[in-house]
């Protein structure tokens, strides 16, 4: 009979998960922990290990891959499920992607055929969303809730683009600026990885090693990783400023931009008890994803229309293949279009609400957990 351990830590989507683990009639334990390094803890290891033997547990299952768990289930021979949120994934070691074991599923299609094509085992699940979970908690607290125009939950990604790029002759830096810059201007794809080339590593290597005795020399992953947020940060500022100029403009996040002085900064929002009050009280939710996201929807669009909220979004490839565009969600193609549909919706309240509703009952419909979690072990 199958059993599985839900290994768990302060991630997203984990009451999604076991209500979805109830519903499919499937025994499961929890495990709790919080890693301080995704790959390199024997003390989790140990603990892990002293858990399945013995236990009669046939899966292990968590939100996010940890190569540790995929090793200790290698060498128990014990299938292991991850189910990824992150773009990029968020370990520096891909090998243990390649472990018998594990089933690794990305919400973003085109970052599991990335993986696919380098002979891992990569598949792709669209994210889920539990709206019952969300009705629960905005419904607790609604007269509360602080209605406005617009909001943004999530990082204005302030990088240390500006100390990276110091030490570089102008050529080099005049190259990166290209790279970003060109990467703005696309909606619905990904250039980065193919405009960092060797040569430019190479160079960019070659200013480090004047300008600095430590030895730090750039790697490919996080140039890419680095030129994707700071573009995507660029973004965020330049949108919040934008609509920050004509209507009320609230930011929930860890950072703070003081450039942005007409903008509501309004701190961090608890996932399960302050989101779904955002969501479902601001006019527009607006959702600028993080430019490694190649195809896939991101967690954030889910959880607006989860809530039951309007979601401005850019444009990602799979939003139009799972939603009608422009009936159960909106996409923008650049800033100017941005900032003219976010003028239409606000004034065309009507409308407004009912692509809100269309969009809630697409997902409450097509994207529940029980589905997702079923396919992932089978069972539907």
């Amino acid at each position: 009979m199958r059993k599985i351990l839900f290994f768990q830590w302060h991630s997203f989507m984990n009451r999604g998960i076991e209500r979805a683990l109830k519903e499919l009639n499937l025994p499961y334990d929890t495990f709790f922990y919080q890693f301080e390094d995704w790959e390199k803890d024997d003390k989790f290891s140990e603990l892990l290990r002293d858990k399945l033997k013995g236990k009669e547990y046939t899966d292990v299952l968590s939100v996010n891959f940890s190569p540790l768990i995929s090793e200790v289930c290698e060498e128990l021979g014990i299938l292991y499920t991850a189910w990824v949120y992150d773009s990029p994934i968020h370990i520096r070691d891909m090998s243990s992607l390649s472990n018998s074991y594990s089933r690794v599923f990305f919400f973003d299609r085109g970052q599991a055929q990335e993986y696919q094509n380098q002979g891992m085992n990569a598949y792709y699940m669209p994210l889920a969303v539990d709206t019952e979970v969300f009705r629960v908690n905005a419904s607790k607290r609604e007269k509360q809730a602080c209605k406005t125009d617009i909001s943004l939950v999530g990082k204005l990604y302030q990088t240390e683009y500006g100390y990276f790029t110091a030490p570089l002759e102008d050529y080099t830096r005049g190259y990166l600026e290209g790279i970003v810059n060109a990467q703005m201007k696309v909606y619905g794809g990904y250039l980065i990885p193919e405009l960092v080339t060797e040569d430019l590593l190479d160079s960019m290597n070659r200013d480090y090693a004047k300008a600095a005795k430590d030895g730090f020399q750039m790697g490919r992953r996080e140039l890419e990783f680095m030129l994707a947020c700071e573009t995507t940060g660029r973004e965020r500022y330049m949108a919040l400023a934008l609509l920050s100029g004509h209507y009320a403009v609230d930011l929930y996040s860890t950072e703070e931009d003081k450039r942005l002085k007409d903008v509501r900064f309004c701190g961090y929002a608890d996932y399960y008890s302050q989101m779904p009050l955002i969501f479902s009280q601001s006019k527009i939710n607006l959702n600028i994803s993080l430019k490694t996201i190649r195809t896939g929807i991101p967690l954030r669009v889910t959880d607006v229309m989860g809530c039951g909220g309007f979601v401005l979004s850019n444009y990602q490839q799979e939003l139009g293949e799972y939603f009608a565009l422009g009936e159960e969600c909106v996409v923008y193609e650049n800033l100017e279009d941005m900032f003219l549909k976010a003028q239409y919706y606000l004034e065309h309240e009507e409308e407004r609400k009912r692509i809100a509703l269309a969009g809630f009952e697409r997902v409450k419909r097509d994207f529940t957990f029980k589905e997702r979690v079923g396919k992932m072990h089978g069972l539907l």
